[in-house]
């Protein structure tokens, strides 16, 4: 989402991103990588429990997809840190219209199943 941010934000959105961890490593993860958006700590999980955000198994932390999805990052430069946390707790997408109502959500089905750009794009424009 931080290539899209621009776009993102002259459909009439933001972006946050929530981490399982606490305020200092999340700040920390971030600023190392340059990201340029909202990055907040949830080291209680509480928003992951509120959307319903589940553990994965073997299958969605260590498949060849997810392997090669990581080798794609790694050569872009994207590279993972230490884990901290729980490891196993699958990430998602969403988009909140500003009325507080989750209006699009993307439950990754592995660690590496990001939602099209495209598709978030249109949800934000939707909302807005």
């Amino acid at each position: 989402m931080d290539e899209a941010l621009e776009e993102i934000r002259e459909a009439g959105g933001d972006v946050v991103c929530v981490f399982q961890y606490r305020a200092e490593p999340t700040r920390n993860f971030c600023r190392q990588r340059e990201v340029e958006l909202e990055c907040l700590g949830d080291p209680e999980r509480a928003g992951y429990h509120a959307v319903g955000l589940e553990r994965g198994g073997l299958k969605e932390l260590y498949s060849p997809r997810v392997g090669l999805r990581a080798l794609g990052a790694a050569r872009k430069g994207a590279m993972g840190g230490k884990p901290e946390g729980d490891t196993r707790q699958m990430p998602g997408t969403f988009v909140v219209d500003r009325g507080g109502r989750v209006v699009y959500a993307h439950y990754n089905s592995d660690q590496s199943d990001n939602p099209p750009t495209e598709e978030v794009l249109e949800a934000v424009r939707s909302a807005a």
